[in-house]
């Protein structure tokens, strides 16, 4: 076995075709081929000051036709009201009603898009049973990619990547929920992913989180591979400040603390509560908590067929995922000097192993 790597050398840069110290507005056109085990997605969400929460992802392919040589384009949207009432809708797509851009993020599902240009975005998702959006991002930060955006696992051209592309903006526009039209205000992020691996074999776990305050934005992206690939970790971490300007950052040198954990029925797993990380780079340190207060979605055994169950078990698999509201803190030390911050943020848990604890 071999581990998985970050691609962060001269030659993976030249490799993959991108500039170690400058993003370009076409890393965020499609990348991927129309072949087989090839996915890619462009993912969006939103805080928004009258308390609800909007997720929305586009995707080349959804998850149960990765194995497919043909895209099989879909969206998904998901509004969380203020007071907790959830609307959700999947569209699928053939491709014929589909096109992408190269040179940018410009997708076009039928009259649906998502399109901009690392500055300004605008998603618009036509009323479909009463659902819909219409909204603009403008981006308060800079581009974000920990070295290439590549991942390598174990062998060259076997690849999983993250693109923080809108680490945080100013989000506007409107939502329709129940058919009615409601102006809304906030702050968003947008991010872009694709890889040939399979997420579900090929990674035991990982947090996302990402959080603005009004003058940081910190994202932690703690990611464990599979046993296939020794357990590798990826504790990627960096902080902006109002400017976009990375204030810190780190992919190693971290120490993670469970502090509690809760068990979730629909899974049959246990999940941690509250996370606690201590990240170092040179001199300077951060310390972020999270903790969990309201559990958006949640799904594992409750979504699988009878056979896919008996199929995961074989693998030595047991698929699950969860997504939250919760609490952020923050202690940054730089430069001998403590900032220290704390509020409210969406995050997830990505969690396809087992058996997260071991391997933390």
């Amino acid at each position: 076995m071999s581990k998985a790597r970050l691609m962060n050398l001269p030659a993976d840069y030249e490799k993959v075709g991108v500039k170690k110290d400058e993003i370009e507005m076409w890393e965020d056109g499609r990348r991927s081929p129309v072949n087989s085990n090839c996915w890619e997605w462009w993912y969006f969400d939103a805080r928004l000051e009258d308390g609800s929460q909007a997720v929305i992802q586009f995707f080349t392919k959804g998850a149960s036709a990765v194995g497919s040589n043909k895209d099989q384009p879909k969206f998904k949207i998901k509004i969380t009201t203020a007071d907790g009432k959830e609307y959700s809708q999947d569209r699928d797509f053939k491709p014929s009603e589909v096109s992408y851009g190269y040179d940018c993020c410009d997708l076009n599902y039928g009259q649906n898009y998502f399109k901009g240009n690392l500055k300004d975005y605008e998603i618009y998702l036509a009323p479909e049973k009463g659902l819909g959006a219409n909204l603009k991002l403008h981006s308060l930060s800079k581009p974000y990619r920990p070295g290439s955006a590549y991942i390598e696992f174990g062998e060259p051209d076997h690849f999983y990547t993250w693109f923080c592309v809108v680490p945080k903006g100013e989000v506007s526009g409107t939502l329709t929920i129940n058919g009615k039209e409601i102006s809304v205000h906030g702050y968003g992020y947008h991010d872009h992913q694709w890889g040939n691996i399979s997420i579900i074999k090929d990674w035991n776990h990982w947090v996302w989180s990402r959080q603005s305050y009004d003058d940081y934005s910190i994202l932690v992206f703690d990611m464990v591979s599979s046993k296939n690939t020794e357990y590798t970790r990826f504790p990627i971490v960096f902080i902006q400040d109002k400017d976009g300007n990375v204030v810190y950052e780190s992919n190693d040198n971290v120490i993670c603390d469970i502090k509690e954990e809760y068990y979730d029925d629909i899974s049959e797993k246990t999940y941690p509560k509250v996370i606690h990380y201590e990240f170092k780079n040179g001199n300077d340190s951060v310390e972020y908590e999270l903790k969990v207060e309201n559990i958006i979605e949640s799904y594992g055994k409750n979504v699988l067929s009878k056979a896919q169950k008996l199929l995961f078990k074989t693998m030595g698999l047991q698929s699950s995922y969860a997504r939250y509201d919760g609490n952020g803190t923050l202690k940054l030390t730089k430069d001998g000097q403590i900032i220290e911050r704390d509020g409210k943020l969406i995050y997830e848990f990505m969690y396809p192993g087992t058996d997260y604890i071991e391997h933390i």
